[in-house]
Order: structure tokens, then C-alpha cells, then sequence
């Protein structure tokens, strides 16, 4: 399922608008607005809006890149680069329905950009294909949003 698939991106847009300031996580740490500006900055990572270190290394771009794209869930509690971390350096949530209007509008963004965009590198994959960003954009929305029930 990619980002880039317009019904898909629909559900994801539906689905962030079903989010409410009391919205819950049924596991980690963060809260809902923490949660909505991770991934926003988790977008913007991926477009290039949002600089991060480049951590990755063989074991993470050969073997774990593919198994996280294409096979596994995303696993629960994994660590984030700091840059996309609302407990670090990434954006700290303001106020909910500005939190929310952002990452739609990243969400937005990333879909209409052309398929000559140069994409940024993972932090911890390294080098993704627009294809790849677009799979795991939405796999990494999708695991949010279940996180917090929606």
C-alpha cells in the first residue's frame, strides 16, 4: 500500500481527521500531537523539508530496508532518528488542530510531487526509489493511526 495510491492516501487523510485532542495510544510514548508532528516530519524527511543524519549502515539498507518495505509491520517501540523525535530535536506539538492541519498538508505535498523529485535519503535505510517512500510513508501513517485508534 503506497502513499501514492490516491484511495489510499484518501483513507490515510480520513483517518487523521477521525483523530481528536483526547485520542489515546494504545502502546508508546507519545501523545496524539507528539504523534501528528512525528509524522509530519517523517513526510517532510522523505521530501527533502526536514534534514536528519544519515545512520544507516549495510545491515539496515540490505537486509532490514527490504523486510520494513515490503514484508514485516512496522514494529512497535522502534527507535526514530532524533530529528523526527518530539522528545528530541524533532517538532514539538502547538496546538491539535495546527498539528493535524500540518501533517495533511505534508501529506498533500508528498503526493503531489512529480515522479523527478529527488527524493532525501532514510535516516536509517539510506537511499529509497520514490516507490519505496511512497510504501513506507504509508505503512509508517498507517501504524500511527492504529496506534491511536483510528
Amino acid at each position: 500500500m503506497s502513499l501514492f495510491d490516491k484511495q489510499k492516501c484518501a483513507e490515510i487523510v480520513f483517518r487523521i481527521n477521525q483523530l481528536t485532542p483526547e485520542s489515546s495510544a494504545a502502546w508508546g510514548k507519545m501523545n496524539v500531537g507528539e504523534m501528528l508532528c512525528h509524522c509530519a516530519d517523517g513526510i517532510k524527511m522523505a521530501t527533502g523539508e526536514r534534514a536528519v543524519r544519515d545512520k544507516s549502515n549495510f545491515l539496515f539498507r540490505t537486509i532490514v530496508k527490504p523486510l520494513v518495505i515490503y514484508v514485516l509491520p512496522m514494529p512497535k517501540g522502534a527507535p526514530t532518528a532524533d530529528e523526527i523525535n518530539p522528545a528530541k530535536s524533532g517538532t514539538k506539538p502547538s496546538e491539535f488542530e495546527a498539528d493535524r492541519r500540518a501533517l495533511l498538508e505534508a501529506v498533500e505535498n508528498f503526493c503531489a510531487l512529480p515522479e523527478t523529485h529527488a527524493w532525501s535519503n532514510h535516516a536509517a535505510f539510506g537511499k529509497l526509489s520514490r516507490r519505496q517512500w511512497g510504501l513506507i510513508a504509508h505503512k509508517h501513517i498507517d501504524h500511527h493511526l492504529k496506534q491511536f485508534g483510528v
